[in-house]
């Protein structure tokens, strides 16, 4: 069922190892959740991370980041989608998402939000 849902959070870009491929930093994860990628996703560790750990990490394809999400629901109202940088090396964006989940999905927004900020 579609409805409005409105989330606030904090998104924390994942640091990759100098020699490391964002592909490479996601398979880490998936290994040390002792979770295999299957079949479905023909060894895209970024795809298997984000789908079968949904709403936990965000990849933004723009940038070729990928973040760690921790996110709180809120009651729906209007429209937000808004992002900002925090911390002191800007490593973690904060944002908060606001929308009719009929229209658009959390990674779509996210990704509006985050294009916002010309990373």
């Amino acid at each position: 069922m579609s409805e409005t849902v409105h989330y606030r959070g904090v998104a924390t870009k994942i640091m990759q190892p100098q020699g490391q491929t964002v592909m490479d930093v996601a398979r880490g994860i998936l290994k040390e959740r002792n979770y295999s990628i299957n079949e479905y996703y023909e060894g895209n560790a970024i795809q298997c991370l984000i789908e079968d750990f949904n709403y936990e990490f965000f990849f933004h394809p723009k940038t070729q980041s990928l973040y760690k999400i921790t996110r709180v629901e809120h009651e729906p109202d209007e429209d937000i989608i808004e992002a900002k940088l925090i911390g002191f090396d800007n490593s973690q964006i904060a944002y908060e998402l606001r929308y009719y989940n009929g229209g658009a999905g959390f990674e779509e927004c996210l990704e509006e939000a985050f294009d916002k900020l010309n990373l």
